[in-house]
């Protein structure tokens, strides 16, 4: 319980009155301050005795359902049997972080809605904590403490690809088709016979009507086999701009693969620790992007080393043809006898593996920051010897024929991609 204003008020009247008396002659100013002061008290005890009787709720009407990394906003209605004013420290479920701060509501049976902008940070379903209120008496002279559980879960999911990436195109430049002359089943276009086009590539009839030569593109498709493998060990756990390098991976992944299943390629997934834990052989159409995305709904983070080698040997098991392997971990510390290159050189020749790593921004700022305190030169230093240790890493691996996408978390997934699809349009797998 807590006082309000207006009783605080009441209370230092009563005591002025009661020095007042004390000060007096008089011997009944010495007593008057008595009955107020006895009727502040019952007044007190009634309200108290009234409030126990005004039963609270709390209940979630939107926002079940969040994506992770994108802000989202909470509904929640207060219900009470009586009108009541409710005066609540805003706790969220443990996968959803926002800034601390007291709601005001002035709830009834109809109930009254209030929103909290909230940044979901967790995978899985989140029960709501238990919320410490206050509820304010009917004569307004106190606020009685409440406790309190909002009604309802979040389910915290993956990321959508949205229309942050186009479909899959038919013009010539497009990615899912290439025109190749003479190649293909589908014909792209007539053009004009250009030197170096196969003999098979020319239209005769054509060419007869025209009076010169006519060539035949048409279009060459490649569907490929993508298996993703992701780090769920102990690195992955590490906070980078709010997510957690596990959420970047997953976010990446799960939009990847819509992105993939456009190009009518086949999406698979391994998640490693020190042991493979999911494995999903290669998949194609919207039926793979439900299963990749339902398999990393409920994602977390385990307090183990990493072995991507035992990784690498499951995704043998998985693909039996030519496959992209897109790796997602922590690139720190490769070296030419670590596990990560074993893994790639376990993979190469046969597969193309793409080690993909995040590079904390802060770093930067570290390393090329201006030293204002004695121990910022320091620090410096150790964010330098950490980028130039990154990089190394980056080189090892990519002498040993894995492309490697080293970036900061807000260009991370557009240099996945832009990986990929450079890849793709090379011909590369």
């Amino acid at each position: 319980m807590s006082l309000t204003r207006r009783t605080l008020v009441l209370a230092a009247l009563i005591v002025l009155l009661a020095i007042v008396g004390l000060w007096s002659p008089d011997p009944a100013l010495s007593r008057l301050w008595l009955a107020p002061a006895a009727l502040l008290l019952l007044a007190l005890a009634v309200e108290g005795a009234l409030q126990r009787r005004v039963r609270v709720e709390a209940r979630m009407t939107d926002g079940a359902r969040a994506r992770l990394g994108r802000p989202h906003e909470l509904s929640v209605e207060w219900f009470s049997t009586r009108p009541a004013t409710l005066r609540v420290m805003t706790g969220l479920p443990a996968g959803l972080e926002a800034p601390a701060q007291a709601v005001t509501v002035s709830s009834g049976p109809r109930g009254t809605a209030s929103r909290i902008a909230a940044l979901p940070v967790g995978l899985g379903r989140h029960a709501w904590p238990m919320l410490r209120g206050r509820v304010r008496g009917a004569l307004g002279l106190a606020w009685w403490t409440r406790q309190l559980r909002p009604q309802g879960e979040v389910r915290v999911e993956p990321d959508l690809l949205g229309r942050v990436r186009p479909g899959k195109s038919l013009a010539p430049s497009g990615i899912a088709q290439r025109a190749v002359a003479g190649s293909g089943t589908e014909l792209h276009e007539l053009r004009a016979y250009r030197r170096g086009d196969p003999l098979r590539a020319i239209d005769w009839k054509a060419s007869a009507r025209r009076g010169y030569w006519i060539a035949r593109d048409r279009f060459a498709e490649q569907h490929l086999e993508i298996m993703m493998v992701l780090d769920v060990g102990r690195t992955s756990a590490v906070a980078l701009d709010a997510l957690t390098r596990l959420g970047h991976y997953v976010n990446a992944a799960c939009r990847f693969s819509e992105h993939a299943v456009q190009n009518e390629d086949r999406i698979g997934l391994v998640t490693f620790a020190d042991v493979p834990l999911v494995s999903l052989g290669p998949a194609h159409g919207t039926a793979a992007v439900r299963r990749l995305r339902a398999a990393l709904a409920g994602a977390a983070s385990l307090a183990r080393e990493s072995n991507p080698l035992l990784a690498a040997a499951r995704v043998l098991t998985l693909s039996r043809q030519r496959a992209l392997v897109v790796f997602m971990l922590d690139l720190d510390d490769v070296g030419s006898q670590g596990q990560l290159a074993q893994a790639v050189r376990l993979l190469t020749p046969k597969h193309l593996p793409v080690v993909c790593g995040l590079l904390n921004p802060e770093l930067f700022d570290l390393r090329d920051g201006v030293a204002g305190k004695w121990i910022d030169p320091y620090l410096g230093l150790a964010a330098s010897e950490q980028i130039t240790r990154l990089r190394s890493s980056a080189a090892a691996l990519r002498q040993l024929g894995a492309p490697v996408v080293l970036a900061s978390p807000a260009q991370f997934e557009d240099s996945v991609f832009s990986t990929y699809d450079r890849m793709r349009a090379r011909r590369r797998v």
